[in-house]
């Protein structure tokens, strides 16, 4: 069975409930792995798929969702299909630092003792990104002049950036980097840097069950947010395609993603989210050749956008002029050339 991407996926379960936008049922996807829906009290995407790894020593969880009581309920439910508690956790994995993988984490911490695990990177990214500084409305009011943004359409962008943090600045117990190996008690987790979707976002890879636990990096059906958490200096579109060549020795993995459903065919998934990036950066590219020197929003409304650009409002508003700042960069850079000139060469073959 293939879904509509072309990918297998792993469980028809959590493929039916991904359509229906339901929670999945706890189920096994390998040898002492188990998938446990999370839900996220709000937004788009109904749950993060965590996941408990049983070892002689305890559970090990990797991306424990949301902070709210109904993500530990969740979880000690999830625990329970398997005969294990909240006590039994021992170590929480998060492969980046948005609320929706991290969130839980500290408050695992504080009530079960787990020690909490993700890259140093990321740590100096979450630091950043909760600081106060982040969230200073002048700061943000002079991003929104330099991207040309209307008059008229300040307010809902203003509205949608005044929130707190969704996530607390509380660092990790254990700060991994590229190539470091956890060893779990049966489970032996290789930490692969893949920046992109967040400066410090990590995937893990079991080569003994042949899996490779892939946050928001890769998913079978959605095409992941570049930058949404980066350092200055960074370049996440380049680093995004850097990290997704990286995972080439691990096609022939399953993949557990942190949403949707576990698929296999990541080689040709790779191919398909470097494919839609490098479109719009070949559209927008073709843009700055016909009439250069536009502002972000003039660039922004002439793209093609899945949902339109007349329906792009307040968070999804900000998300694409972001976008498009960084599809702008990239083409602009001439380290970029290469392999722009072959995606084009490559699409000008296929017609």
């Amino acid at each position: 069975m293939t879904d509509d991407t072309g990918l297998v996926p792993v469980s028809r379960a959590q493929l039916a409930a991904w359509d229906a936008r339901v929670q999945p049922a706890v189920e096994q996807v390998a040898p002492d792995v188990w998938a446990i829906p999370v839900p996220i009290p709000a937004g788009t995407i109904p749950h993060t798929l965590s996941y408990a790894l049983v070892a002689d020593d305890g559970v090990h969880l990797i991306d424990p969702g949301w902070d709210a009581p109904e993500s530990l309920d969740a979880l000690a439910s999830g625990l329970a299909v398997i005969d294990r508690t909240l006590d039994d956790v021992r170590t929480v994995i998060a492969t980046h630092f948005h609320p929706d993988h991290l969130g839980a984490a500290d408050a695992l911490r504080r009530t079960v003792g787990a020690r909490v695990v993700f890259s140093g990177v990321e740590d100096a990214v979450l630091q950043q990104e909760t600081a106060p500084e982040a969230y200073d409305s002048a700061v943000y009011r002079a991003q929104l002049r330099e991207w040309g943004v209307p008059a008229d359409r300040w307010d809902e962008l203003l509205a949608s950036f005044d929130r707190p943090a969704l996530v607390a600045p509380a660092g990790p117990d254990d700060a991994v980097a590229d190539g470091d190996v956890l060893e779990l008690s049966g489970h032996r987790l290789r930490v692969i840097a893949t920046p992109g979707h967040t400066d410090g976002h990590i995937c893990l890879v079991d080569d003994e069950r042949r899996l490779l636990y892939s946050g928001d990096h890769v998913l079978p059906r959605i095409f992941p947010g570049v930058g949404i958490g980066v350092l200055p200096g960074a370049d996440p579109l380049a680093d995004y395609f850097d990290s997704l060549d990286l995972l080439a020795p691990y096609d022939e993995h399953t993949v557990l993603p942190g949403h949707e459903y576990g698929f296999r065919g990541l080689g040709a998934r790779r191919a398909q989210l470097i494919g839609h990036h490098l479109r719009r950066t070949t559209e927008l590219a073709a843009l700055l050749e016909e009439d250069a020197g536009r502002t972000v929003w003039e660039y922004a409304r002439r793209l093609t956008w899945t949902a339109g650009w007349e329906g792009m409002t307040g968070f999804w508003l900000h998300s694409a002029l972001r976008q498009t700042e960084l599809h702008r960069d990239y083409a602009t850079n001439p380290r970029s050339r290469a392999r722009i000139d072959a995606h084009r060469a490559e699409r000008a073959q296929r017609r």
